[in-house]
C-alpha cells in the first residue's frame, strides 16, 4: 500500500509539474510577448478541452472504483464514447482561434492535434487511478513528461515559439504511443455497454465546465479585452505556481476518491476527518511558495516585475481553492451526489462573473473573482452535504 501511495504521489507531481516546467523553460527562452502569445493559445486549448470531454474522465474514475472487476471492458467502452468528443474539440478550437490575433491564432491551431490525444490520455489516467494501478501510471507519466520537456526545450531553443508549436503538433505521437501497452487490453476486451457512465459523465460535465470556466475565463478575457500578449504573460506568471499547487492538491484529494466511493461513513464525518489536515497542509505549502518573492528579481526577472504584486494575492486564492472548495464537492461526487457537485461550481461561477465583468484590464479584480467563486462553491457544497448526509 505504501508503494502504491508513493507511486501516486510521484505521478501527481509529474503530471502537475509538466506545465510548470514548460512555463519555466519557455520564460527563459522566449521574449515576454512570445511567452504571452503561447500562454494565450494554451488557454484556448485547455478551455476547448474542458468543454469537450463529456465528463468521461470523472465518470471513468468513479466506475473503475465502484466496479473494479469490469477491467478492460470499461476502458474500451469509454474510449469509444470519446471519439465524437475528440472530433468536436478539433473543430471548436479551430473556430475559437478566429477570435484572437494572427500569431496567437496560428499557435492555437498548432494545438489541434494535441486535442486528439488529450481526452484518451485523461480517460486512461482516470481508469488507472480508479483501479489504484499507480505504478503503471507512474511509468507512463514519467516517460511522456520527460519526452515532452526534452523536445520542447530543444525546439524552443532552436526556433523559439514556433519550434515549441511544432512539438505541440507532434504531441499525440509520444503521449498515446507510449501508452499503447496500457491501452492494449481494451482492444481485446469484449464489447459491453455501460449506459450509466455517460449519464454520470453528463452531470459531471456541467460541474467541471463551471469549474474550468472559473479558472480559464480570466486568461481569455484579459487577452480579448486588451489584445496584449504581454499582459497575458503577466497574468500567467502571477498565477503559475499558485494555481499549479491548487491542481496538485486536487490530485492529492482525488487519491482518496476511490475509498470514499466504497466507504460506509456519513459524508459529514468524512469531511471532518479530512478538513483540518488539508487546511494546515495547504497553508504550509502555499506559505512556502511565498518565498519565491525573494528571488523574483533573479527569476523570472525584471521583465516580469509588474506581475509580482499579484503573486501574493494569487497564493491566498489558491489556498481557498485547495481546501473546502475542493474537498466538499468531491466528497459529494464520490457518494453519487453529482448534481450537488455541479451546482456548487455553477454557483461559484455565478459569483465570479460580475467581478470578471467589471475587471477589464485590472488583474486584481480577476483574482478577487476567483476568491469569491471559491467561497461560494464551498458554502453551497457544505449546505448540500449537511442536507444529504446519506451514504
Amino acid at each position: 500500500m505504501r508503494q502504491d501511495a508513493l507511486a501516486y504521489a510521484f505521478t501527481t507531481l509529474l503530471n502537475r509539474a509538466q506545465p510548470f516546467f514548460e512555463a519555466l523553460i519557455l520564460t527563459a527562452l522566449l521574449p515576454v510577448e512570445a511567452f504571452g502569445a503561447w500562454s494565450w493559445a494554451g488557454a484556448l486549448y485547455l478551455g476547448v478541452a474542458a468543454l469537450t470531454h463529456g465528463g468521461l474522465p470523472a465518470a471513468v474514475l468513479r466506475y473503475a472504483s465502484a466496479h473494479p472487476s469490469e477491467g478492460a471492458a470499461l476502458l474500451r467502452y469509454a474510449m469509444r464514447q470519446a471519439l465524437p468528443w475528440v472530433g468536436l474539440s478539433g473543430l471548436l478550437l479551430g473556430a475559437v482561434a478566429w477570435t484572437v490575433p494572427m500569431p496567437v491564432r496560428l499557435l492555437a491551431w498548432c494545438h489541434v492535434p494535441a486535442l486528439a490525444a488529450f481526452l484518451p490520455a485523461e480517460i486512461l489516467r482516470a481508469y488507472l487511478r480508479g483501479r489504484y494501478e499507480n505504478r503503471r501510471l507512474a511509468g507512463w507519466q514519467l516517460a511522456t513528461t520527460l519526452t515532452g520537456l526534452a523536445l520542447l526545450s530543444g525546439a524552443a531553443a532552436w526556433k523559439g515559439v514556433w519550434g515549441a508549436a511544432f512539438v505541440r503538433l507532434l504531441q499525440p505521437v509520444w503521449l498515446l504511443g507510449l501508452g499503447i501497452p496500457l491501452l492494449r487490453p481494451a482492444w481485446d476486451a469484449p464489447a459491453r455497454a455501460f449506459p450509466g457512465l455517460s449519464r454520470f459523465g453528463w452531470h459531471a460535465l456541467w460541474g467541471n465546465l463551471a469549474l474550468e470556466a472559473i479558472f480559464l475565463l480570466p486568461t481569455w478575457l484579459v487577452g480579448w479585452r486588451s489584445g496584449d500578449s504581454t499582459l497575458v504573460a503577466y497574468w500567467r506568471w502571477a498565477t503559475l505556481l499558485p494555481l499549479n499547487l491548487r491542481q496538485l492538491f486536487t490530485q492529492a484529494v482525488m487519491y482518496s476518491y476511490p475509498r470514499w466511493v466504497q466507504a460506509r461513513l456519513p459524508l459529514l464525518l468524512l469531511y471532518r476527518r479530512w478538513r483540518f489536515g488539508l487546511w494546515a497542509l495547504a497553508g504550509v505549502v502555499l506559505g512556502s511558495a511565498a518565498l519565491w518573492l525573494l528571488i523574483w528579481d533573479w527569476y523570472p526577472g525584471p521583465a516580469y516585475a509588474p506581475a509580482r504584486p499579484y503573486y501574493a494575492l494569487a497564493l491566498l486564492v489558491a489556498w481557498l481553492w485547495s481546501t473546502d472548495a475542493l474537498l466538499l464537492p468531491n466528497l459529494l461526487s464520490a457518494k453519487g451526489h453529482i448534481r450537488a457537485y455541479s451546482r456548487s461550481y455553477a454557483v461559484g461561477l455565478l459569483a465570479a462573473l460580475p467581478l470578471y465583468g467589471m475587471a477589464g484590464r485590472t488583474l486584481e479584480l480577476y483574482l478577487v473573482g476567483l476568491a469569491a467563486a471559491a467561497l461560494a462553491a464551498a458554502l453551497t457544497a457544505y449546505t448540500a452535504l449537511k442536507n444529504q448526509p446519506v451514504f
